[in-house]
């Protein structure tokens, strides 16, 4: 039985984190770091005991769908209710959010562990918890002092739910087109008119807006500037409704325990989160949080159809022997087993990444810092802010597509059992199809990243990885390994160089250069975790003697293909298409 808490996790909370930095820097003080540990440990181990128990109702009840509720609302199905109401009695929603509010302040690296596990046991309730926490981070960084003290303490009791509604009909990845519209009031709130549709947990009381400022309206159509950010509640603080109605709901082919909403807002008074027109930017703060834990929730369904497909292989007999045996299943065992290893680990060096970023925002506002020590932590701010920006996308690209891949890799394991209802794999599948789709599709992850990497953000991810890995080239173990990445990062930049001369061709190619990217990354962070624990040393061998064939191969692909790639491409389909019609 593989464990909700599993080796992994305990890896990083008792060995590999630098918690003495993250934690001394946010609290400005000195930290008992083993005392700190054993929390975490008991927060994660109390967690995986409980979530392990909502595995079996949210696979019996996984095609019961969300219902309308007679306020204009929606709800999730009742196996959900209640495993909500269990993390809500035991305090374990939202706790991100700081300890003035009610808040457990925990770190960002250990809530992505949380929403794992939470979606090992059910993709769905995941979606409620995951949008709580994001949206509580929005109105921790942009909301008033009199807004944190009246929403904060409520999501951490669980009282009250939140979402964000971005995506209109016209408006999908190109925000630019959002037509919603935030007027002025003379108290200083404002009223919002609009249709929103594919919002997750779109019944929730608490909705983070993205609406075009009513002044400003026609001069900012088709751009993201006048965008504002608006906190409305579906209910005002007499009890009446607030102009905030769920239209419909979407029926899906996964998660469908998670109210998918149309949301239509009619004079819906709220407050501004941060500046006027700055709106977008706050979205984007919210969208990175969510694509982070989207790339956890991933990990969680691979994580699950993996145990699902292990357990039936030991159990299977066919030609006088478990199937585990023959020697195709148990390199598919073995593929998903290391996918899913080099997976976590670029998910948990992001967050890890995004603990630090957070920690040394914190430090640089207060005023304990010397001149010196302002400065040192500005600059490594401003490296980790770049490096971080780079890591989001590619994680989220990684882990929803190794999600897809184990899921489907599983179905094969069980063959005929495996496309039946009567199993839970095909359902973790359908699960996992959303997570390349929402927050972003993986080829937008991939556009995102070819833009930063534009910007310079490559250079500096790739100085970091390869000091990291020259100090490994002093321990023999991982010497040859450490080579052989080092290598894989020369093959990378040969290959940039073909593609940034060329804009449309390194569209083209995003996937392929992120993919490379990726490979260098979670090889690095494997032959880390090699560092505390030498017993992972196959692990991380498989990934990088199997990933840097295929890198090599992907560069030839780039370098070999780059003339008259995408000509050739609209021919064909021109072709194709006469034919057809």
């Amino acid at each position: 039985m593989l464990d909700y808490w599993n080796p992994a996790m305990r890896l990083y909370v008792d060995r590999l984190v630098d918690w003495e930095t993250i934690l001394t820097l946010r609290r400005g003080e000195a930290v008992d770091v083993e005392a700190e540990k054993g929390a975490f440990s008991t927060v994660l181990e109390t967690l995986a005991a409980l979530t392990a128990g909502f595995e079996r109702p949210a696979r019996e009840h996984w095609s019961e769908e969300a219902q309308l509720t007679p306020d204009g609302g929606a709800e999730p199905p009742a196996h959900m209710r209640d495993a909500y109401a269990k993390l809500r009695e035991a305090g374990l929603v939202c706790m991100p959010v700081p300890e003035k509010y009610g808040g457990a302040a925990l770190p960002l690296l250990l809530n992505g562990m949380a929403l794992e596990m939470i979606a090992r046991a059910d993709a769905s309730l995941m979606t409620v918890i995951g949008l709580q926490t994001g949206a509580a981070e929005d109105i921790e960084k942009y909301a008033s002092e009199e807004t944190k003290r009246a929403i904060l303490p409520r999501f951490v009791s669980g009282e009250v739910q939140g979402c964000m509604d971005l995506t209109e009909p016209q408006a999908g990845s190109d925000l630019g087109r959002i037509s919603a519209r935030v007027t002025d009031l003379p108290d200083g709130t404002v009223r919002v008119d609009g249709q929103k549709i594919f919002i997750t947990n779109g019944g929730a009381e608490v909705h983070l807006v993205l609406a075009r400022d009513a002044d400003t309206y026609d001069a900012s159509k088709g751009t993201t500037q006048g965008l504002s950010l608006v906190l409305v509640e579906r209910h005002r603080p007499d009890g009446s409704p607030n102009g905030v109605r769920v239209a419909r709901l979407e029926r899906k082919l996964g998660i469908h325990g998670s109210p998918t909403c149309e949301v239509v807002f009619e004079g819906a008074i709220g407050v501004r989160l941060g500046e006027k027109g700055k709106g977008f930017r706050a979205m984007l703060d919210l969208m990175n949080n969510a694509r982070l834990g989207v790339a956890a929730q991933g990990l969680g369904i691979a994580e699950a159809a993996f145990h699902d497909a292990t357990v039936y292989a030991r159990q299977r007999q066919q030609f006088g022997q478990p199937i585990e045996k023959q020697p195709l299943v148990m390199t598919m065992l073995a593929k998903m087993a290391v996918n899913i290893e080099a997976a976590r680990a670029l998910c948990y060096h992001t967050y890890e990444l995004a603990d630090l970023v957070r920690s040394r925002e914190v430090a640089l506002s207060g005023s304990r810092l010397s001149n010196a020590e302002r400065s040192a932590q500005q600059e490594a701010l401003e490296r980790d802010v770049v490096r971080l920006r780079l890591l989001t996308p590619l994680t989220k690209y990684f882990a929803t597509e190794i999600s897809h891949d184990i899921t489907r890799d599983a179905m094969q394991i069980l063959g005929g059992v495996g496309y039946t209802m009567d199993s839970d794999v095909p359902k973790l599948h359908a699960d996992s199809l959303i997570t390349t789709v929402y927050e972003g599709t993986s080829e937008i992850q991939a556009s995102f990243a070819l833009k930063e990497m534009g910007k310079g953000a490559l250079a500096v991810v790739f100085e970091m990885a390869r000091r990291e890995l020259d100090a490994m080239k002093q321990d023999a173990m991982r010497e040859p390994l450490a080579d052989r990445v080092l290598s894989m990062i020369e093959r990378v930049e040969e290959a940039t160089k073909v593609l940034f001369s060329d804009i449309q061709y390194a569209l083209l190619r995003a996937k392929l250069l992120a993919e490379m990217v990726i490979d260098v990354l979670a090889s690095t962070e494997l032959l880390r975790q090699v560092g505390a624990d030498p017993r992972r040393l196959e692990v991380a061998e498989s990934y990088v003697m199997r990933r840097s064939l295929e890198g090599d191969t992907m560069a030839r692909r780039i370098e070999q293909n780059a003339t008259g790639r995408l000509a050739r491409d609209a021919r064909v389909l021109e072709l194709v298409t006469e034919r057809s019609a």
